[in-house]
């Protein structure tokens, strides 16, 4: 797999992730969080790796929109 390649697989993962945090039981919303988060975090190194700066700094903006996603709507779901 390319380097561009695996970039584009982690963000996908890392949306499909986002996506499944609105149809999880209160319990399980900080683990798709979380897996969001770990895939954005793959994708924006290897977006780095290939010197794409633009991609680095796109990838690093939607990870702080589901940041910001979480905190406002899920973080205190379930408690």
């Amino acid at each position: 797999m390319t380097a561009k390649v695996e970039m584009a697989d982690y963000e996908a993962r890392a949306e499909a992730a986002y996506a499944a945090m609105y149809d999880a039981a209160p319990h399980n919303v900080k683990d798709h969080y979380e897996d969001a988060c770990l895939n954005l975090s793959h994708a924006i190194e290897s977006a780095a790796g290939l010197g794409l700066q633009q991609e680095v700094v796109r990838l690093k903006k939607r990870s702080e929109e589901i940041d910001a996603v979480y905190n406002h709507q899920f973080r205190y779901v379930g408690r």
